[in-house]
Formats: C-alpha cells, sequence, structure tokens
C-alpha cells in the first residue's frame, strides 16, 4: 500500500479549509432538521470506524430511506454531494493508483466529518441543545 506522500496531504488540507463552508452548512442542516444526538453520533462513529467510502454513501442512503421524519432524507442529497466532490478530489490526487485513492477518500471523509459533526453539535447547543 502506498503512502500518502507531504505535498498530497497539503493538497488534501488546502481542500478540506476550502470547503469548510460547505461543511459548516451541511452541519447546520444536520440541526436544523433535529437529527437526535445519538443519530449524529452514530454518523460520527461510522465515519471514524469505516475503511470503505462506500459504506458512508449506503449509510446515508439507508438512513434516508428509512426515516419516517424526513430528518435524514432533507439532508441526504447534500451530504451525498459533498461526498462526491471529496472523491472527485480524492481520484484528481491519487491519480491511477486505487489503493492511494481509497486511502486519500477516507482521510478526506474523516477531516470533512469532523467539520461537519463538530458544527452540527455546536449548532444544537446554541438552539438550547435541542
Amino acid at each position: 500500500m502506498n503512502r500518502i506522500d507531504a505535498a498530497v496531504l497539503r493538497e488534501m488540507d488546502l481542500f478540506l479549509e476550502e470547503i469548510y463552508g460547505d461543511s459548516k452548512s451541511a452541519g447546520q442542516g444536520m440541526a436544523d432538521v433535529n437529527l437526535g444526538k445519538s443519530q449524529v453520533r452514530g454518523f460520527e462513529s461510522m465515519l471514524t470506524s469505516t475503511s470503505r467510502f462506500s459504506e458512508i454513501i449506503n449509510y446515508i442512503k439507508n438512513q434516508a430511506g428509512k426515516d419516517t421524519k424526513g430528518a435524514w432524507s432533507s439532508v441526504a442529497k447534500g451530504l451525498l454531494d459533498q461526498l462526491e466532490r471529496l472523491e472527485n478530489k480524492a481520484e484528481a490526487l491519487g491519480k491511477d493508483d486505487p489503493s492511494l485513492i481509497l486511502q486519500i477518500k477516507i482521510k478526506l471523509v474523516r477531516g470533512w466529518g469532523k467539520q461537519v459533526i463538530a458544527h452540527c453539535l455546536y449548532q444544537r447547543m446554541l438552539m438550547g441543545g435541542r
């Protein structure tokens, strides 16, 4: 398995900074639809524990598909769109190396997830902890 070199790591960090506003909006959206704290923490746990990018996509689709209150279904498209941006960036940085692309995707999604979850939990606190 190839290691991510320093130049690519820097590009990844710059990209995460570039999309910070979108990550913040995603977290705001999750707070606005009142996703339960356990749902938010479950999403966070899955983001940090998975080794497959597709598992994250499937998780969001599954949550939206079984959502009777409409919370996940209202944020799913935005989250999936942001994941697509992450995937496109990983493919550009990893060139033609599938192993490297996967490593980059996982590292990007974990950085993105930290941004989204942190903002969601902060917004929940500002809204009275609901």
